[in-house]
Formats: C-alpha cells, structure tokens, sequence
C-alpha cells in the first residue's frame, strides 16, 4: 500500500454506468446531482489509478441515484481510506465544537452525509469508508448490494436535509441552542427523522438490512436503561450533572434513533409490525413498547407532511418522547423562574424490566 495525495475526479464523465443498471431504471427523469461536483478519493489506496476508478464509480452511482432523490444540494463526495480522519477533517463551513466522528460500539458507521455551508447556503457532503466503496467496483461481489444500499441511503440523507432546509431554513447549523437539554432534544428529533426518512426513501436499493436493524434495536432494547443508571450511579461520586445528563440522553436517544432505523425501514418495504413475530413478542410488556408505538406515530405525521412543513411542531414530539424517558429513567429537568434550568436526580434510578 503506498500513500497518495487526495484525487478528485469529476463525476460528469465517467464510464462506470454499465455496471449499476441495478441502480436505477432508464425511464426515470434526469438526474438532479449538480452538473459537475467533486468526488475526493484520499488516504493510502494501492495506486492513484485505483483511487481514480473508485472515485468515478461512486460519482456514477451517485449521478444515477440523483433520478430517485433530489441531490441538487450536493456539496461533493470524499471517499476515504482513512474514513474516520477523513471526517473529523472535513470543512464543513462554520466552526464547530464538535468533531465528526464514525459511530462505534456495537454498531460500526461507515458512511455519513454532513450538511455543510458554502456561501451561506446549506448544502450536503458525502463522505463514505472506502473499504465498503471497493465493492461497487465488481457486480459479481457478494457485498456489491451492501455498496449499492449504502449511497442509495447516503444520497436519501441529502434529500431530506434539502426538504427541511427549503421548508423551515435557518435551523441546520444555524440555529442556537437555549441550554444542553435543548441541544440533546435537537440531536434526537434530527437523528431520528433523518434516519426514519433515510430508510424508508432507500428501503428498496441494494441489500436489505431489515434484519440487522432488528438485531441492534433488541440489542439497546436489553442495555440502554443499564447504561442510563450506570450513568446515575457515576453522578452520585462526581456529582457533574451535565455529564450524567448527556450520558443518559445518549443512552435512550441512541435506542429511540434505532428504533426510526427499524421502523423507516419497514414502512419502506411495505412491512406491517405484525410481520415481524419475533419483534412483536420481544416488544410487548417491554418498558420502551409505549415510546416506540408513540415514536412511530410521530414519524409517521412528519412524513406525511414530508417537505410541506410550516413550523417545528410535528418534529418536537420526538423531543417529548425523549424527555418523557429521561425522567422515567432518573433525571426531571425543569425550567426556573429566572430561566436556569435545573435538573433533579433522585437516588433511585429505574429499574432493568
């Protein structure tokens, strides 16, 4: 392996169409990717030849998906060998606090799709781990599908953070938080409609992971309420209740965006609840079965509504949802007269059901 410099190609000629006619059928309109935009390959890749394959293949896929999802807001494409430096890199226009990292633990990100700002103007970048990218090289590969899923829904993701943008601006990245619950509420509501939203637009492209969702949601279903009190009882030695309070939010709000993977995903293959047997027997009688009916009714009325939203109304829900399992968990927030907002932890956590 030898390190080369960054390679951009130019996705407006590239010859890889043959080989993703899965992608997208010929009687769909033109493709509403911009007319030239940047696909970056960079990190250690074999030779700069190789590098250049992959970044035009992936700029074709891309190109042919933008027949199926609006990608006029597409900022450009950086297909990383180094995918986690590759994020916490990216130059997403403003400054952050926060680095972008890939998820870790029992679920592994390998793809994300920042919104970023470019002269004002919000738009979105798509960064994926070249590891998951290589297959989309061969057809015949056995993870070919897995690629072809992984842009479909990459590219679903610049389309829903355009149809939010276009219908209530000046919220993405340029919004301001009140205090760390609002931060916390924000990251939940966002993280799971655009995950509802993204599996559900790319339910049908490449490989179905129908089951994988399943699998990581009864995961967190066992572990998020232990990681909660876990937090709690660390709050009780260091006594920082903003840490306990994050740990917490990050606890349940993982569990309630798992689940908008879940329940997108089904809505996106036409699959009824009742379908999944194992699911339902597992979810009935557990703590989170009222949160996540409640969860799926709030995504539900937002998508119905998709792209014609007036306000934020429909997409707080998801906050409430949050906050109501917060407090079932161990920690009551309430807003003083003077506007402080003070947390409550009492001694005795919930309980593991």
């Amino acid at each position: 392996m030898t390190s080369n410099p960054p390679t951009n190609t130019d996705s407006e000629d590239s010859a890889a169409a043959s080989s993703l006619a899965d992608a997208a059928e010929s009687s769909l309109p033109p493709s509403t990717a911009p007319d030239r935009f940047s696909v970056k390959a960079r990190g250690a890749f074999p030779s700069e030849e190789e590098a250049r394959e992959l970044a035009s293949v992936v700029g074709q896929a891309i190109r042919e998906f933008g027949r199926v999802f609006d990608l006029s807001r597409l900022d450009g494409v950086t297909v990383a060998e180094d995918y986690p430096q590759a994020l916490a890199e990216l130059d997403r226009g403003y400054k952050s606090s926060r680095t972008l990292t890939p998820t870790t633990g029992s679920v592994t990100g390998v793809a994300m799709t920042p919104a970023v700002l470019r002269d004002d103007v919000l738009k979105c970048h798509i960064v994926l781990n070249a590891y998951h990218a290589w297959p989309l090289l061969d057809p015949n590969s056995p993870n070919y599908q897995f690629s072809i899923h992984m842009i479909a829904h990459e590219c679903a993701h610049v389309e829903i953070t355009s149809k939010f943008d276009t219908a209530i601006p000046g919220v993405h990245l340029r919004g301001c938080f009140m205090d760390i619950r609002d931060r916390a509420r924000q990251d939940v509501i966002f993280g799971c409609w655009d995950e509802y939203a993204a599996t559900n637009l790319s339910a049908r492209f490449g490989e179905d992971p129908t089951q994988g969702y399943e699998d990581n949601l009864l995961l967190h279903m066992g572990t998020a309420r232990q990681q909660a009190n876990d937090a709690i009882k660390a709050y009780r030695i260091d006594h920082d209740v903003e840490k306990v309070y994050n740990a917490v939010c990050r606890a349940y709000g993982n569990l309630l965006k798992y689940a908008a993977y879940y329940l997108g995903n089904l809505d996106g293959h036409g699959i009824a609840l009742s379908q999944r047997q194992d699911f339902e027997k597992a979810l009935s009688g557990h703590w989170f079965e009222p949160y996540f009916l409640r969860l799926e009714d709030a995504c539900k009325d937002i998508a119905a509504q998709y792209g014609a939203w007036t306000d934020q109304s429909l997409f707080e829900v998801i906050g409430d949802i949050l906050e109501d399992i917060v407090e079932e968990g161990g920690i009551k927030c309430s807003q003083q007269p003077d506007g402080r907002l003070y947390m409550d932890v009492p001694f005795t956590a919930a309980t593991m059901v």
